[in-house]
Protein backbone atom coordinates (compact mmCIF):
# COMPACT_ATOMS: atom_id res chain seq x y z
CA UNK A 1 0.00 0.00 0.00
CA UNK A 2 1.40 4.00 -0.90
CA UNK A 3 2.91 5.24 2.44
CA UNK A 4 0.08 7.66 3.07
CA UNK A 5 2.26 9.59 5.17
CA UNK A 6 4.79 10.31 2.30
CA UNK A 7 1.75 11.39 0.79
CA UNK A 8 1.90 14.37 2.82
CA UNK A 9 3.66 16.67 0.46
CA UNK A 10 0.52 15.75 -1.71
CA UNK A 11 -2.21 16.50 0.90
CA UNK A 12 -0.29 19.80 2.13
CA UNK A 13 -0.24 21.23 -1.78
CA UNK A 14 -1.34 22.29 -5.18
CA UNK A 15 -3.35 24.95 -5.89
CA UNK A 16 -3.71 27.81 -8.60
CA UNK A 17 -5.19 30.87 -10.30
CA UNK A 18 -8.58 30.70 -11.87
CA UNK A 19 -8.39 31.17 -15.54
CA UNK A 20 -11.81 29.87 -17.37
CA UNK A 21 -13.30 29.80 -21.13
CA UNK A 22 -16.79 30.29 -21.58
CA UNK A 23 -18.50 27.47 -23.26
CA UNK A 24 -20.49 28.73 -26.22
CA UNK A 25 -19.12 31.97 -25.92
CA UNK A 26 -16.54 33.54 -28.86
CA UNK A 27 -15.09 35.84 -26.33
CA UNK A 28 -13.11 34.61 -23.11
CA UNK A 29 -13.48 36.21 -19.45
CA UNK A 30 -12.25 35.91 -16.22
CA UNK A 31 -13.83 33.70 -13.63
CA UNK A 32 -14.80 34.89 -10.36
CA UNK A 33 -11.43 34.31 -8.05
CA UNK A 34 -13.27 34.29 -4.42
CA UNK A 35 -9.63 36.38 -3.12
CA UNK A 36 -7.23 33.61 -4.23
CA UNK A 37 -3.60 35.03 -4.87
CA UNK A 38 -3.49 35.29 -8.47
CA UNK A 39 0.40 33.65 -8.46
CA UNK A 40 -0.89 30.72 -8.05
CA UNK A 41 -1.12 27.46 -10.48
CA UNK A 42 -3.50 27.47 -12.73
CA UNK A 43 -6.86 25.79 -13.67
CA UNK A 44 -9.02 25.48 -15.89
CA UNK A 45 -13.23 25.07 -15.88
CA UNK A 46 -15.86 26.29 -18.38
CA UNK A 47 -18.32 26.58 -14.83
CA UNK A 48 -18.55 29.43 -12.44
CA UNK A 49 -20.26 26.93 -10.02
CA UNK A 50 -17.80 23.85 -10.23
CA UNK A 51 -14.94 27.00 -9.56
CA UNK A 52 -17.08 28.10 -6.36
CA UNK A 53 -17.64 24.12 -5.41
CA UNK A 54 -13.60 24.25 -5.69
CA UNK A 55 -12.41 27.10 -4.17
CA UNK A 56 -14.79 26.28 -1.25
CA UNK A 57 -13.62 22.93 -1.39
CA UNK A 58 -9.71 24.28 -0.96
CA UNK A 59 -10.28 26.24 2.45
CA UNK A 60 -11.63 23.24 4.05
CA UNK A 61 -8.95 20.99 2.58
CA UNK A 62 -6.42 23.95 3.66
CA UNK A 63 -8.04 23.16 7.15
CA UNK A 64 -6.87 19.69 7.04
CA UNK A 65 -10.60 18.49 6.23
CA UNK A 66 -10.21 16.37 3.75
CA UNK A 67 -14.11 14.95 4.70
CA UNK A 68 -15.63 17.89 4.45
CA UNK A 69 -13.66 19.13 1.54
CA UNK A 70 -14.58 15.76 -0.61
CA UNK A 71 -18.25 17.05 -1.47
CA UNK A 72 -17.06 19.86 -2.67
CA UNK A 73 -14.80 18.69 -5.33
CA UNK A 74 -17.24 16.18 -5.82
CA UNK A 75 -19.61 19.22 -6.86
CA UNK A 76 -17.06 20.43 -8.87
CA UNK A 77 -16.71 17.46 -11.03
CA UNK A 78 -20.15 17.36 -11.06
CA UNK A 79 -20.64 20.64 -12.74
CA UNK A 80 -17.65 20.21 -14.90
CA UNK A 81 -16.18 16.60 -15.64
CA UNK A 82 -13.30 17.60 -16.97
CA UNK A 83 -12.55 20.08 -14.05
CA UNK A 84 -8.88 18.41 -13.99
CA UNK A 85 -7.52 19.91 -10.58
CA UNK A 86 -11.14 18.78 -9.12
CA UNK A 87 -10.54 15.42 -9.74
CA UNK A 88 -6.62 15.83 -8.45
CA UNK A 89 -7.78 17.49 -5.25
CA UNK A 90 -10.29 14.51 -4.89
CA UNK A 91 -7.94 12.05 -5.09
CA UNK A 92 -6.39 13.76 -1.93
CA UNK A 93 -9.48 13.43 0.01
CA UNK A 94 -9.48 9.41 -0.82
CA UNK A 95 -11.24 7.36 1.99
CA UNK A 96 -9.44 4.44 1.76
CA UNK A 97 -6.88 2.58 0.00
CA UNK A 98 -9.66 1.28 -3.34
CA UNK A 99 -10.76 4.83 -3.20
CA UNK A 100 -7.61 6.34 -3.51
CA UNK A 101 -6.74 3.88 -6.27
CA UNK A 102 -9.92 4.60 -8.31
CA UNK A 103 -9.44 8.52 -7.59
CA UNK A 104 -5.45 8.21 -8.84
CA UNK A 105 -6.44 6.54 -12.12
CA UNK A 106 -9.50 8.98 -12.52
CA UNK A 107 -6.89 11.97 -12.48
CA UNK A 108 -3.86 9.96 -14.74
CA UNK A 109 -7.01 9.28 -17.33
CA UNK A 110 -6.73 13.33 -17.83
CA UNK A 111 -3.69 13.58 -19.32
CA UNK A 112 -4.90 15.46 -22.48
CA UNK A 113 -6.35 17.91 -20.38
CA UNK A 114 -4.05 18.78 -17.91
CA UNK A 115 -2.09 22.41 -17.99
CA UNK A 116 2.03 22.31 -17.23
CA UNK A 117 1.09 22.31 -13.32
CA UNK A 118 -1.03 19.13 -13.43
CA UNK A 119 1.16 17.34 -15.85
CA UNK A 120 3.56 17.65 -13.24
CA UNK A 121 1.48 16.30 -10.58
CA UNK A 122 0.54 13.76 -12.14
CA UNK A 123 4.50 12.44 -12.95
CA UNK A 124 4.69 13.00 -9.16
CA UNK A 125 1.81 10.65 -8.36
CA UNK A 126 3.58 8.09 -11.13
CA UNK A 127 7.07 8.52 -9.36
CA UNK A 128 5.08 7.77 -5.94
CA UNK A 129 3.74 4.49 -7.90
CA UNK A 130 7.18 3.56 -9.07
CA UNK A 131 8.52 3.95 -5.55
CA UNK A 132 10.62 6.67 -6.75
CA UNK A 133 11.24 9.21 -4.11
CA UNK A 134 14.21 10.52 -5.95
CA UNK A 135 12.10 11.64 -9.44
CA UNK A 136 9.39 12.57 -7.15
CA UNK A 137 11.83 15.25 -5.44
CA UNK A 138 13.01 16.15 -8.66
CA UNK A 139 9.57 16.71 -10.03
CA UNK A 140 8.73 18.79 -7.07
CA UNK A 141 11.55 21.49 -7.82
CA UNK A 142 10.31 21.53 -11.26
CA UNK A 143 6.75 22.56 -10.31
CA UNK A 144 8.69 25.21 -7.89
CA UNK A 145 10.67 26.40 -10.96
CA UNK A 146 8.01 26.48 -12.97
CA UNK A 147 5.60 28.77 -10.86
CA UNK A 148 7.98 30.35 -8.58
CA UNK A 149 5.58 32.90 -6.75
CA UNK A 150 3.21 30.12 -6.08
CA UNK A 151 3.38 29.28 -2.07
CA UNK A 152 1.51 25.72 -3.05
CA UNK A 153 4.73 24.85 -5.15
CA UNK A 154 7.16 26.17 -2.51
CA UNK A 155 5.21 23.82 0.10
CA UNK A 156 5.18 21.09 -1.44
CA UNK A 157 8.77 21.15 -2.34
CA UNK A 158 9.47 21.89 1.47
CA UNK A 159 7.54 18.94 2.45
CA UNK A 160 9.38 17.09 -0.17
CA UNK A 161 12.89 18.28 1.52
CA UNK A 162 11.08 17.30 4.65
CA UNK A 163 10.69 13.80 3.40
CA UNK A 164 14.35 13.62 2.78
CA UNK A 165 15.41 14.23 6.82
CA UNK A 166 16.77 17.88 4.91
CA UNK A 167 14.88 19.57 7.71
CA UNK A 168 16.87 22.81 7.47
CA UNK A 169 15.72 23.33 3.64
CA UNK A 170 12.32 22.24 4.29
CA UNK A 171 12.13 25.18 7.04
CA UNK A 172 13.38 27.34 4.69
CA UNK A 173 10.84 26.67 2.08
CA UNK A 174 8.24 26.57 4.48
CA UNK A 175 9.42 30.38 5.07
CA UNK A 176 9.59 30.95 1.94
CA UNK A 177 5.99 29.77 1.07
CA UNK A 178 5.11 31.96 3.88
CA UNK A 179 6.94 35.02 2.01
CA UNK A 180 5.15 34.58 -1.20
CA UNK A 181 1.53 34.66 0.81
CA UNK A 182 1.21 34.78 4.32
CA UNK A 183 -2.23 33.54 4.54
CA UNK A 184 -1.46 30.28 2.91
CA UNK A 185 -2.48 28.40 6.05
CA UNK A 186 -0.52 24.92 5.23
CA UNK A 187 3.15 26.91 5.22
CA UNK A 188 2.43 28.28 8.78
CA UNK A 189 1.17 24.63 10.29
CA UNK A 190 3.59 23.20 8.46
CA UNK A 191 5.96 24.96 9.76
CA UNK A 192 4.50 24.52 13.15
CA UNK A 193 4.52 20.44 12.52
CA UNK A 194 8.37 20.69 12.02
CA UNK A 195 8.94 22.77 15.14
CA UNK A 196 6.93 20.07 16.91
CA UNK A 197 7.73 16.58 15.79
CA UNK A 198 11.43 17.38 13.73
CA UNK A 199 14.53 17.30 15.58
CA UNK A 200 15.78 19.94 16.04
CA UNK A 201 12.30 20.79 17.97
CA UNK A 202 11.29 23.88 19.49
CA UNK A 203 8.16 23.57 21.42
CA UNK A 204 7.09 27.55 21.73
CA UNK A 205 7.95 28.48 17.64
CA UNK A 206 5.53 25.30 17.03
CA UNK A 207 3.00 26.92 19.18
CA UNK A 208 3.64 30.59 17.57
CA UNK A 209 2.91 29.29 14.48
CA UNK A 210 -0.02 27.70 14.99
CA UNK A 211 -1.39 30.28 17.31
CA UNK A 212 -1.02 32.37 14.22
CA UNK A 213 -3.60 29.92 12.73
CA UNK A 214 -5.95 29.94 15.54
CA UNK A 215 -5.66 33.66 15.04
CA UNK A 216 -6.12 34.00 10.85
CA UNK A 217 -9.26 31.13 11.92
CA UNK A 218 -10.84 31.44 15.33
CA UNK A 219 -13.54 29.11 14.54
CA UNK A 220 -11.56 26.18 13.17
CA UNK A 221 -11.74 23.22 15.22
CA UNK A 222 -8.38 21.74 13.78
CA UNK A 223 -6.62 25.18 14.28
CA UNK A 224 -7.64 24.95 18.12
CA UNK A 225 -6.71 20.87 17.89
CA UNK A 226 -2.92 22.11 16.44
CA UNK A 227 -2.51 24.67 19.18
CA UNK A 228 -3.56 21.71 21.64
CA UNK A 229 -0.73 19.51 20.30
CA UNK A 230 2.09 22.12 21.33
CA UNK A 231 0.53 22.45 24.76
CA UNK A 232 0.47 18.76 24.85
CA UNK A 233 3.86 18.37 23.71
CA UNK A 234 5.23 20.94 26.31
CA UNK A 235 3.25 18.71 29.46
CA UNK A 236 0.36 21.14 29.67
CA UNK A 237 -1.98 18.39 29.41
CA UNK A 238 -4.93 20.98 30.78
CA UNK A 239 -4.32 23.34 28.92
CA UNK A 240 -4.05 21.05 25.74
CA UNK A 241 -7.77 19.17 26.97
CA UNK A 242 -8.88 22.57 27.00
CA UNK A 243 -8.34 23.08 23.10
CA UNK A 244 -9.69 20.06 21.95
CA UNK A 245 -12.83 20.58 23.89
CA UNK A 246 -13.28 23.92 22.53
CA UNK A 247 -12.64 22.35 18.80
CA UNK A 248 -15.49 20.00 19.67
CA UNK A 249 -17.36 22.81 20.31
CA UNK A 250 -16.94 24.45 17.30
CA UNK A 251 -17.24 21.55 15.01
CA UNK A 252 -19.24 18.25 17.10
CA UNK A 253 -18.90 16.37 13.95
CA UNK A 254 -14.95 16.43 14.06
CA UNK A 255 -13.47 13.09 15.48
CA UNK A 256 -9.99 14.35 15.68
CA UNK A 257 -11.03 17.01 18.39
CA UNK A 258 -12.57 14.14 20.13
CA UNK A 259 -10.01 11.59 19.64
CA UNK A 260 -7.20 14.50 21.10
CA UNK A 261 -9.50 14.91 23.89
CA UNK A 262 -8.90 11.07 24.59
CA UNK A 263 -5.07 11.55 24.41
CA UNK A 264 -4.69 14.46 26.76
CA UNK A 265 -7.02 12.66 29.01
CA UNK A 266 -4.82 9.03 28.57
CA UNK A 267 -1.68 11.08 29.75
CA UNK A 268 -3.51 12.86 32.69
CA UNK A 269 -5.02 9.41 34.00
CA UNK A 270 -8.42 9.76 33.03
CA UNK A 271 -8.88 6.40 31.18
CA UNK A 272 -12.72 5.98 31.63
CA UNK A 273 -12.93 9.39 30.00
CA UNK A 274 -10.04 8.72 27.28
CA UNK A 275 -12.53 5.82 26.49
CA UNK A 276 -15.52 7.95 26.41
CA UNK A 277 -13.90 10.45 24.20
CA UNK A 278 -12.76 7.47 21.52
CA UNK A 279 -16.43 6.53 21.14
CA UNK A 280 -17.66 9.96 20.95
CA UNK A 281 -14.95 9.80 18.07
CA UNK A 282 -15.76 6.70 16.48
CA UNK A 283 -19.23 8.11 16.60
CA UNK A 284 -18.99 10.41 14.63
CA UNK A 285 -16.23 8.98 12.01
CA UNK A 286 -17.11 8.24 8.60
CA UNK A 287 -17.36 4.39 8.62
CA UNK A 288 -18.11 4.29 12.70
CA UNK A 289 -14.47 3.04 12.71
CA UNK A 290 -12.28 5.53 14.24
CA UNK A 291 -9.99 5.72 16.90
CA UNK A 292 -10.61 1.99 17.75
CA UNK A 293 -6.60 1.92 18.54
CA UNK A 294 -6.06 4.65 20.52
CA UNK A 295 -8.88 3.23 23.43
CA UNK A 296 -7.07 -0.15 23.13
CA UNK A 297 -3.56 1.60 24.46
CA UNK A 298 -5.98 3.13 27.27
CA UNK A 299 -5.15 -0.30 28.62
CA UNK A 300 -1.57 -0.22 28.03
CA UNK A 301 -1.36 2.83 29.66
CA UNK A 302 -2.95 1.03 32.49
CA UNK A 303 -1.00 -1.68 32.75
CA UNK A 304 -3.18 -4.64 31.19
CA UNK A 305 -1.56 -5.37 27.64
CA UNK A 306 -3.79 -8.92 27.50
CA UNK A 307 -6.67 -6.53 27.75
CA UNK A 308 -5.83 -4.33 24.75
CA UNK A 309 -5.10 -7.30 22.61
CA UNK A 310 -8.30 -8.68 23.62
CA UNK A 311 -9.99 -5.21 22.71
CA UNK A 312 -7.84 -5.08 19.49
CA UNK A 313 -8.97 -8.76 18.33
CA UNK A 314 -13.14 -7.99 18.97
CA UNK A 315 -12.90 -4.67 17.32
CA UNK A 316 -11.23 -5.95 14.43
CA UNK A 317 -13.97 -8.99 14.38
CA UNK A 318 -16.89 -6.27 14.32
CA UNK A 319 -15.53 -4.21 11.84
CA UNK A 320 -15.36 -7.29 9.83
CA UNK A 321 -18.98 -7.90 10.11
CA UNK A 322 -19.58 -3.95 9.40
CA UNK A 323 -21.78 -2.65 6.26
CA UNK A 324 -18.87 -0.82 4.91
CA UNK A 325 -16.50 -0.53 1.68
CA UNK A 326 -14.24 -3.98 1.71
CA UNK A 327 -10.98 -1.66 1.60
CA UNK A 328 -12.26 0.07 4.99
CA UNK A 329 -12.63 -3.05 6.48
CA UNK A 330 -9.46 -4.87 5.71
CA UNK A 331 -7.55 -1.47 6.49
CA UNK A 332 -8.94 -1.52 9.79
CA UNK A 333 -8.28 -5.20 10.59
CA UNK A 334 -4.66 -4.22 9.20
CA UNK A 335 -4.35 -1.69 11.73
CA UNK A 336 -5.49 -3.79 14.78
CA UNK A 337 -3.20 -6.81 13.72
CA UNK A 338 -0.43 -4.23 13.44
CA UNK A 339 -0.83 -3.38 16.82
CA UNK A 340 -1.67 -6.73 18.05
CA UNK A 341 1.68 -7.01 16.72
CA UNK A 342 3.72 -5.15 18.55
CA UNK A 343 2.00 -5.74 21.65
CA UNK A 344 2.81 -8.91 21.40
CA UNK A 345 6.39 -8.79 20.18
CA UNK A 346 7.31 -5.82 22.98
CA UNK A 347 5.74 -8.48 25.69
CA UNK A 348 7.60 -11.61 23.98
CA UNK A 349 4.06 -13.45 23.62
CA UNK A 350 6.08 -15.67 20.74
CA UNK A 351 3.44 -17.93 19.90
CA UNK A 352 0.44 -14.76 19.70
CA UNK A 353 3.36 -13.05 17.20
CA UNK A 354 3.39 -15.95 15.11
CA UNK A 355 -0.65 -15.91 14.86
CA UNK A 356 -1.03 -12.47 14.59
CA UNK A 357 1.83 -12.14 11.36
CA UNK A 358 -0.01 -15.06 9.62
CA UNK A 359 -3.33 -12.91 10.04
CA UNK A 360 -1.55 -9.69 8.41
CA UNK A 361 -0.14 -11.39 5.21
CA UNK A 362 -3.77 -11.74 3.63
CA UNK A 363 -4.51 -8.54 4.76
CA UNK A 364 -1.74 -7.06 4.19
CA UNK A 365 -1.47 -8.52 -0.14
CA UNK A 366 -4.73 -7.49 -0.28
CA UNK A 367 -3.67 -3.70 0.68
CA UNK A 368 -1.17 -4.17 -2.33
CA UNK A 369 -3.56 -5.90 -4.43
CA UNK A 370 -5.83 -2.91 -3.92
CA UNK A 371 -3.07 0.42 -4.95
CA UNK A 372 -2.26 -2.30 -7.40
CA UNK A 373 1.30 -0.74 -8.46
CA UNK A 374 4.58 -2.57 -8.08
CA UNK A 375 5.68 -0.18 -5.49
CA UNK A 376 2.81 -0.87 -3.08
CA UNK A 377 2.85 -4.40 -4.05
CA UNK A 378 6.96 -4.33 -2.81
CA UNK A 379 6.04 -2.35 -0.04
CA UNK A 380 3.94 -4.85 1.18
CA UNK A 381 5.92 -7.71 0.47
CA UNK A 382 8.78 -6.13 2.68
CA UNK A 383 6.33 -5.45 5.59
CA UNK A 384 5.60 -9.21 5.99
CA UNK A 385 9.18 -10.02 5.21
CA UNK A 386 9.96 -7.75 8.38
CA UNK A 387 7.31 -9.13 10.52
CA UNK A 388 8.45 -13.28 9.77
CA UNK A 389 12.19 -11.85 10.74
CA UNK A 390 10.48 -10.81 13.90
CA UNK A 391 8.41 -13.58 14.40
CA UNK A 392 11.96 -16.19 14.02
CA UNK A 393 14.11 -13.84 15.96
CA UNK A 394 11.39 -13.87 18.94
CA UNK A 395 11.12 -18.08 18.73
CA UNK A 396 15.30 -17.58 18.60
CA UNK A 397 15.48 -18.81 15.29
CA UNK A 398 18.02 -17.03 14.32
CA UNK A 399 18.91 -18.39 10.93
CA UNK A 400 15.80 -18.09 9.63
CA UNK A 401 15.23 -14.49 10.74
CA UNK A 402 18.93 -13.58 9.16
CA UNK A 403 18.04 -15.37 5.78
CA UNK A 404 14.93 -13.44 5.55
CA UNK A 405 16.57 -10.47 6.62
CA UNK A 406 18.93 -10.45 3.39
CA UNK A 407 15.55 -11.22 1.58
CA UNK A 408 14.02 -7.52 2.85
CA UNK A 409 17.50 -6.13 1.86
CA UNK A 410 17.21 -6.62 -1.67
CA UNK A 411 13.63 -5.56 -1.46
CA UNK A 412 14.61 -2.59 -0.26
CA UNK A 413 17.05 -1.64 -2.12
CA UNK A 414 15.11 -1.49 -5.37
CA UNK A 415 13.09 1.69 -3.69
CA UNK A 416 14.41 4.90 -4.36
CA UNK A 417 14.15 5.97 -0.94
CA UNK A 418 16.87 7.31 1.18
CA UNK A 419 15.18 6.14 4.41
CA UNK A 420 14.62 2.81 2.89
CA UNK A 421 16.82 0.20 4.86
CA UNK A 422 15.49 1.36 8.47
CA UNK A 423 13.06 -1.75 8.10
CA UNK A 424 16.41 -4.08 7.67
CA UNK A 425 18.13 -2.08 10.40
CA UNK A 426 15.33 -2.27 12.48
CA UNK A 427 15.01 -6.09 12.16
CA UNK A 428 18.81 -6.58 12.34
CA UNK A 429 18.88 -4.27 15.54
CA UNK A 430 16.18 -7.02 16.85
CA UNK A 431 18.16 -9.65 15.54
CA UNK A 432 21.26 -9.28 17.47
CA UNK A 433 19.59 -7.68 20.63
CA UNK A 434 18.11 -10.93 21.14
CA UNK A 435 21.73 -13.15 20.40
CA UNK A 436 23.03 -10.42 23.15
CA UNK A 437 25.06 -8.80 20.32
CA UNK A 438 24.80 -5.83 21.56
CA UNK A 439 27.45 -3.90 19.96
CA UNK A 440 25.85 -4.39 16.81
CA UNK A 441 22.40 -4.01 17.90
CA UNK A 442 22.97 -0.63 18.69
CA UNK A 443 25.23 0.07 15.35
CA UNK A 444 21.71 -0.87 13.46
CA UNK A 445 19.42 1.08 16.00
CA UNK A 446 21.56 4.12 15.47
CA UNK A 447 20.51 4.13 12.10
CA UNK A 448 17.24 4.28 12.97
CA UNK A 449 14.54 7.30 13.10
CA UNK A 450 15.59 9.40 15.54
CA UNK A 451 11.76 11.09 15.64
CA UNK A 452 10.45 7.81 16.47
CA UNK A 453 9.85 7.26 20.16
CA UNK A 454 10.11 3.68 20.08
CA UNK A 455 12.97 3.39 18.24
CA UNK A 456 14.65 5.58 20.71
CA UNK A 457 13.58 3.40 23.28
CA UNK A 458 15.41 0.82 21.50
CA UNK A 459 18.35 2.82 21.27
CA UNK A 460 18.79 3.91 24.95
CA UNK A 461 18.09 -0.21 25.75
CA UNK A 462 21.25 -0.87 23.55
CA UNK A 463 23.90 1.92 24.62
CA UNK A 464 22.57 0.88 28.64
CA UNK A 465 23.62 -2.96 27.38
CA UNK A 466 26.91 -1.99 25.89
CA UNK A 467 27.98 0.33 29.57
CA UNK A 468 26.53 3.54 28.15
CA UNK A 469 24.40 4.44 30.78
CA UNK A 470 24.33 7.99 30.66
CA UNK A 471 23.36 7.87 27.43
CA UNK A 472 20.75 5.32 27.80
CA UNK A 473 18.95 7.82 30.73
CA UNK A 474 19.50 10.80 28.78
CA UNK A 475 17.03 9.24 26.34
CA UNK A 476 14.54 8.22 28.78
CA UNK A 477 14.30 11.56 30.11
CA UNK A 478 14.37 13.15 26.51
CA UNK A 479 10.83 10.47 25.70
CA UNK A 480 9.41 10.25 28.60
CA UNK A 481 7.09 13.19 28.27
CA UNK A 482 6.51 12.61 24.52
CA UNK A 483 2.85 12.92 25.46
CA UNK A 484 1.98 11.79 21.90
CA UNK A 485 -0.15 8.70 21.32
CA UNK A 486 1.07 5.66 19.71
CA UNK A 487 1.55 2.15 20.59
CA UNK A 488 5.19 2.38 20.77
CA UNK A 489 4.79 4.98 23.42
CA UNK A 490 1.65 3.44 25.21
CA UNK A 491 4.06 0.29 25.29
CA UNK A 492 6.70 1.96 27.31
CA UNK A 493 5.42 5.02 29.00
CA UNK A 494 5.23 2.98 32.16
CA UNK A 495 8.55 1.46 32.35
CA UNK A 496 10.30 4.94 31.45
CA UNK A 497 8.31 6.52 34.37
CA UNK A 498 9.54 4.25 36.32
CA UNK A 499 13.01 4.30 34.83
CA UNK A 500 13.39 8.44 34.98
CA UNK A 501 11.72 8.30 38.74
CA UNK A 502 8.49 10.42 37.28
CA UNK A 503 5.64 7.43 38.35
CA UNK A 504 3.10 8.99 40.69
Amino acid sequence: MINFKKLTPFLLTAIFIFTIACQGKKEEKKAETYGYPENEMPVSTSSDQAMKAFVDGLELFDQNKPIKARPHFEKALSEDPNFVSAQLFKTFCSNSAQDFANNRDAFLAMRDMANAGEAIWMDMIEADMAGDDMKFFELSKKLSATYPNSARAMDNLAGAYNGRDEVDQARAHWQKANELNPDFLPAISNLGFSYLFTTPKDFKKAESYMTQVVEKLPNSSRAHIDLGDCYRAQNDLNQALASYERAAELDPTDEVAFSKAGHANSFLGNYDAARKNYQDSRAVSEFGTGAITFEAYTYLYEGDHEKALAFLEESAEKVGGMNIPESNKNGTKMTCAFNCAMIAMHYGDTEHLKGVVEIMKPLSEQQGQTVGTDAAIRNQKANMHYWDIIASASEEDFDTALTKAEELKGLLSQMNDVNNMRRYDRAMAFINWKQKNYDAALAHAEKLNHDDVYDRYWMAHANKAVGNEDKAMEIFNEIVDNNFNGVGYALILNELKEATGSAE
